[in-house]
């Protein structure tokens, strides 16, 4: 029983032998799986170190890159606000200019068109006086031409002989009176065309608020003063006529009266 019992423990052992055997081969088979993992997971450190290393170089790299490029940024920015300065400063100055140039463009058309206005005023003025008189000789063509048609009328009337010279001047005056026409027709073209050509004058002034009596209107008024005072004057003479009239009336009123006085003549016995 002693054998039994001892070979049952030797058996027992054995297993239990067996069974550490087998623990020890698993704790040795899990050792090394752990150390190599733990070797494996070094390796991958070290692996992502290196490889954080060269991300951190690039990134340096870039960031030196993204730094300079800032700089230039600025550097360029500060340049162009140098350059809009000057740009700036130049505009204004050439903004001034032209506004000056301008101005003084202004000023000297405006005082040219106030010489044109004396030089046009002379010019219409003239212009009208030659028309008034133009016009003035017309009525005195026609006044003759009446007088003459009534003497050539009178002439054949009377049998006068002088009737063809009235004729050869009542056509005389005729052709004088076509080409006064003419000429008064001219002078009428040139006056349309010199105020036609004052008109930009006329009105530049006006824009810019400087009064002035327009020479059309000044024509108009020394026409009114001159034929005010050829009617004055006809006026005058007209009193003057009258006055004769009136004078001669009274010395046949006298005379009448002075007969009718001295009664009738008697005739002196020879």
């Amino acid at each position: 029983k002693f054998i039994k019992d001892n070979e049952d423990r030797q058996d027992e052992c054995w297993r239990k032998i067996q069974d550490l055997e087998r623990q020890l081969q698993k704790l040795g088979t899990e050792r090394f799986e752990e150390v190599k993992r733990r070797i494996e997971e070094n390796d991958r450190e070290e692996k992502r170190k290196v490889e954080y290393q060269q991300f951190l170089d690039v990134v340096s790299q870039h960031k030196k890159l993204l730094e300079l490029t800032v700089y230039n940024c600025d550097l360029a920015i500060r340049a162009i606000g140098i350059i809009e300065e000057l740009v700036a400063e130049g505009c204004s100055a050439i903004r001034a200019r032209y506004d000056q140039t301008n101005k003084e463009l202004a000023d000297l058309r405006m005082l040219v068109h106030q010489e044109y206005l004396g030089v046009f005023r002379r010019q219409y003025r003239n212009l009208g006086q030659l028309q008034y008189k133009m016009e003035k000789k017309l009525e005195e063509i026609d006044r003759n031409i009446r007088a003459t048609h009534i003497q050539l009328e009178f002439c054949i009337e009377t049998f006068d002989p002088n009737a063809k010279k009235h004729s050869d001047s009542k056509k005389d005056l005729y052709q004088l009176r076509a080409n006064t026409e003419q000429e008064l027709q001219m002078l009428k073209d040139k006056m349309a065309s010199a105020l036609e050509q004052f008109r930009p004058s006329e009105d530049a002034l006006i824009a810019a608020g400087i009064e002035f009596v327009h020479p059309i209107e000044e024509v108009e008024e020394g026409n009114l003063q001159r034929r005010s005072k050829m009617v004055e004057y006809r006026a005058h003479l007209s009193k003057q006529e009258e006055v004769k009239i009136a004078a001669e009336r009274e010395e046949i009123k006298r005379a009448k009266a002075l007969m009718i006085a001295q009664g009738p003549r008697t005739p002196t016995k020879h």
